[in-house]
C-alpha cells in the first residue's frame, strides 16, 4: 500500500504532463496544421487545411503565405493543373508580395511538366514556352532565367522533332507537297533546333524530286550564306550539284 502510495504523485505528474501536451497539441492553428503537415510532406492533408484556413481568412496579408503554400502543396503533389491555376490567382491578388517572382516561375515549371513528348498535342508545349519566356522578359535580372532559357530550348526540341516526324510521315506516304509544308514549318519557326539541318537536307531532297530545283537552289544558297564553310553548307551544295 505504501509502495502505491509512492506511484501515485508520480502518475499524476505524467497525467498532468499528457494533459498539457494535448491541450497544446489541440491549439494549434489551422495554418501551423497546414505548415506542419508540408514539412512531412503529406501533401493532401496540407492541401486540406491550407484550404480551410483560407476559407477562413479570406484575403490578407495574413492569407497571403498560406494560397503561395496552398499552390506550392498541389506542385509538389505533381497536380500541376490545379498548382498552375493556384499560382496564377496568386499573382493576381497578390502583386506586391515578396513570393511573385516565385510564384511566375512555377507557373511556368507548372505547364513544363505537363508538357508531353514531341509525338503528343503541342498545346501545353507552347503555353509554356509562352510563360517561360514571360518570365525571362519580366524577371530578366533573376538567378533562374538561365535554367528558363535552356528549358525553352528543350521544349523547342521537341516542336522541332515533331515538324520532322510529321514531314517523313508523308514522306513515307508519298504525299511531298504535304512533307515539304512541315519542313519549312521547321526552319521557320524552329531554325535554331538541333534537328533544322536535318530538315534542311531533306527539304532540298524533296523540293529537287518535285522539280522545284529553284526552291532547292535558294535554300542551299541561304544556308551557304548563313553557315559558310560548314559541313551542312557542302552537303547541301552536293545535293543540289547531284
Amino acid at each position: 500500500m505504501k509502495q502505491m502510495r509512492r506511484w501515485i504523485p508520480w502518475l499524476a505528474a505524467v497525467a498532468l504532463l499528457l494533459a498539457i501536451g494535448c491541450s497544446g497539441s489541440n491549439k494549434l492553428t489551422r495554418k501551423q496544421k497546414a505548415d506542419r503537415a508540408f514539412a512531412r510532406k503529406d501533401w493532401p492533408a496540407a492541401i486540406q487545411d491550407y484550404q480551410i484556413y483560407l476559407e477562413e481568412m479570406g484575403l490578407g496579408d495574413e492569407a497571403m503565405a498560406a494560397h503561395f503554400m496552398l499552390a506550392r502543396s498541389y506542385f509538389e503533389n505533381e497536380d500541376y493543373p490545379t498548382a498552375a491555376v493556384e499560382f496564377e490567382i496568386f499573382q493576381r491578388d497578390y502583386p506586391r508580395s515578396d513570393s511573385l517572382v516565385a510564384a511566375a516561375h512555377y507557373e511556368a515549371l507548372c505547364w513544363v511538366n505537363q508538357s508531353p513528348s514531341y509525338d503528343r498535342d503541342t498545346t501545353p508545349i507552347l503555353k509554356a514556352i509562352r510563360k517561360l519566356e514571360d518570365f525571362m522578359i519580366d524577371h530578366a535580372s533573376d538567378a533562374r532565367v538561365e535554367s528558363a532559357r535552356q528549358t525553352v530550348l528543350e521544349l523547342r526540341d521537341r516542336l522541332a522533332r515533331k515538324s520532322l516526324e510529321t514531314a517523313r510521315l508523308y514522306l513515307r506516304m508519298d504525299r511531298r507537297t504535304a512533307a515539304s509544308i512541315y519542313y519549312e514549318k521547321l526552319l521557320r519557326e524552329q531554325p535554331e533546333s538541333i534537328h533544322a539541318e536535318e530538315g534542311a537536307l531533306e527539304l532540298i531532297d524533296v523540293w529537287l524530286e518535285m522539280g522545284e530545283p529553284e526552291k532547292a537552289r535558294q535554300l542551299v544558297e541561304q544556308i551557304e550564306a548563313t553557315r559558310p564553310g560548314t559541313e551542312l553548307a557542302g552537303r547541301a551544295r552536293a545535293l543540289l550539284e547531284n
